[in-house]
């Protein structure tokens, strides 16, 4: 798994060993090597010189205060899980890099925005660009002050209560249950400023769940419809009140994700790729300009188990039977096959789209658009 992974990212395999002291390799060893390396080989015709092609920026939530280099938030993690569990190709970016090639930016929880930085992402905004901030991103650390303008919103501090609730407004409810959803993080208490649309507001408990103040319930039920936004829309720009991207991480509640997918759908209408899969599904997507141009789709399933403590554990391939995917390309490609075995792929393409109906994943699949 780890090697299709690496190809399918556009990253160069390398497989170490430790020598035994006697100095002799170990040939059950070799043999498995050798075995994973056939099958890169077979493959290497689409992977020499082929880059990740992407359309959205994600930046890195910032190092911990120890100085060590370690990422705590979860941020980071949440953000990587979420967008490659909705097929979204993104690349890492910071207030350095080049952000004119990307439709949309993500800022994650807790990135601090200066002001070289906000003046840049309002340019980036005013060119087309769309933004997508949560928790603290844009704000001072307290969440009393917008650093960002575009944002649209009047912080006000940060909530009182560890849980509050999630209603969504009917702009981006798609397959969400008609209920309120728990958020188990703070969130900044927000209101819209003028111009600014709330598409899902913050539902607060009866009470702050104290020893004096109990629920049964792991958390106080929800009361009422707050007068606070936990997602707004400003043109191009959404905000999301909590730390979506870390909660993401830490709970695996699935309406988070379900709240940055539409939001997304918002910002980003007709995304490069689509992919009518499993979450669990991965997809890339690389280009090629030699031998010829071409674009290649990877599309990786594998099913990890919890089968020890503390070890998920991958031991068998279930294959998934005929996965839709549609790719946008600026014009109709020649063929469609998949690599390595050149069998070819009808498909049909409208309205800058190529559709395909991929037969079989059986742990990994190339489609090749030529």
């Amino acid at each position: 798994m780890e090697a299709t992974q690496l190809i399918a990212l556009g990253a160069r395999c390398s497989i170490g060993d430790q020598l035994h002291p006697r100095g002799v390799p170990d040939p059950a060893a070799y043999e498995l090597i050798g075995k994973v390396y056939k099958r890169v080989a077979q493959r290497e015709p689409w992977l020499v010189g082929a880059r990740p092609v992407t359309e959205i920026g994600l930046f890195q939530a910032p190092a911990d205060a120890r100085g060590d280099g370690a990422r705590v938030t979860g941020a980071d993690e949440g953000a990587t899980r979420l967008l490659m569990q909705l097929k979204m190709q993104f690349d890492v970016v910071d207030a350095t890099s080049d952000l004119s090639g990307f439709r949309l930016l993500i800022l994650p929880d807790a990135v601090p925005v200066n002001a070289a930085l906000a003046r840049n992402l309002g340019a980036y905004v005013r060119a087309g660009g769309a933004v997508l901030a949560s928790g603290t991103s844009g704000l001072n650390p307290a969440g009393t002050q917008s650093l960002l303008p575009i944002l649209g919103i009047e912080p006000q501090g940060m909530s009182p209560f560890t849980t509050t609730y999630l209603r969504f407004g009917a702009q981006i409810d798609r397959d969400v249950p008609n209920t309120e959803h728990v958020v188990y993080d703070p969130g900044v208490r927000v209101t819209p400023r003028r111009g600014t649309q709330v598409v899902a507001w913050v539902v607060e408990p009866y009470f702050q769940r104290t020893w004096d103040h109990f629920s049964s319930h792991s958390q106080t039920p929800p009361d009422k419809v707050s007068k606070y936004a936990a997602a707004t829309l400003s043109g191009a720009v959404a905000y999301v009140n909590f730390p979506v991207f870390g909660a993401f991480a830490r709970h695996g509640n699935y309406p988070y994700r379900l709240l940055v997918r539409n939001l997304i759908a918002r910002l980003m209408p007709e995304p490069l790729l689509t992919v009518e899969g499993p979450t669990g599904m991965e997809a890339s997507v690389m280009r090629q300009q030699t031998p010829k141009p071409r674009t290649i789709v990877h599309l990786l399933q594998y099913s990890p188990e919890r089968r020890a403590a503390n070890l998920d554990l991958i031991e068998d391939i279930v294959p998934i039977a005929k996965v839709p995917i549609s790719l946008k390309l600026d014009r109709r490609p020649r063929r469609v096959y998949l690599a390595p075995g050149n069998a070819m792929l009808p498909f049909t393409y409208k309205q800058g789209r190529a559709f395909v109906l991929v037969p079989e994943v059986r742990g990994h699949a190339m489609v090749v658009f030529e």
